[in-house]
């Protein structure tokens, strides 16, 4: 087995079990509330009929407190993920808080989904990239998110860099088991190169550690978790 299939494989194995074993909003764990930024984002659009394309959307965590933002304004978030277990959860939360006519469900891999041109007011990102197959896919995907957008849109990326897993019993320290690992200045370059002609809002990486059940063991989780949010040139209409 390759190291991407492993590392999918794992990947999708750590989550389903996650979603099964865990409620969206509850306390406790990184389904508990929404990414801040993420929600701060939105904020900056004032108009109706909104359209935000969530990557890596998982089971709601920022697409159901997006969608309850966009009920009123007849606004629609399409919701992307390969596990269908959790396209599965998301449906069921949509249902559960009255968001169902706001999010259209899609199972699909974020490196073969096709990103309909000038299509999204919004793009998120968050834990997404980092599930790619290679630099080129980064390339292609980021690119597509791009070409997606419509004027005076925003992109915003949230994903984890430099992964390394601690076992917490041995104390051993190995290279995270995760699809693309890339260095973090290597994705900031990366990203400053793709969206050259936009205007950078928002740029950070913080160190970040969470507490894992993987490989039948306990892990601690660590990484660089960087934020990039980039916006068309002209501000929000």
């Amino acid at each position: 087995m390759n190291k991407f299939i492993q590392a999918r494989t794992e990947e999708i194995k750590y989550h389903e079990t996650f979603y099964s074993y865990n409620v969206l909003f509850e306390p406790g764990t990184w389904l508990a509330k929404p990414v801040k930024i993420v929600m701060d984002m939105l904020e900056l659009f004032n108009h109706n009929e909104i359209q935000i394309l969530d990557l890596g959307c998982g089971v709601g965590r920022n697409s159901i407190p997006i969608a309850q933002k966009l009920k009123n304004h007849q606004g629609i978030i399409t919701c992307v993920d390969l596990i269908p277990t959790a396209i599965e959860h998301l449906i069921e939360n949509s249902k559960k808080y009255d968001v169902h006519n706001q999010i259209i469900a899609e199972i699909a891999d974020a490196e073969l989904f096709l990103i309909k041109p000038n299509g999204f007011d919004y793009i998120i990102a968050c834990s997404c990239l980092e599930h790619l197959s290679s630099v080129d896919a980064f390339r292609i995907v980021v690119n597509r998110m791009i070409e997606g957008t419509k004027e005076n849109g925003i992109n915003t990326i949230l994903m984890s860099t430099e992964i390394e897993e601690l076992d917490i019993e041995t104390g051993e320290i190995n290279e995270g088991l995760i699809e693309l690992n890339l260095k973090t200045e290597e994705t900031f370059a990366l990203l400053q190169e793709l969206y050259e002609d936009w205007e950078i809002l928002f740029k950070r990486y913080l160190p970040q550690t969470i507490d894992e059940m993987k490989y039948g063991k306990e892990i601690e989780f660590r990484s660089n978790w960087i934020t990039f949010v980039a916006r068309r040139k002209g501000g929000i209409s």
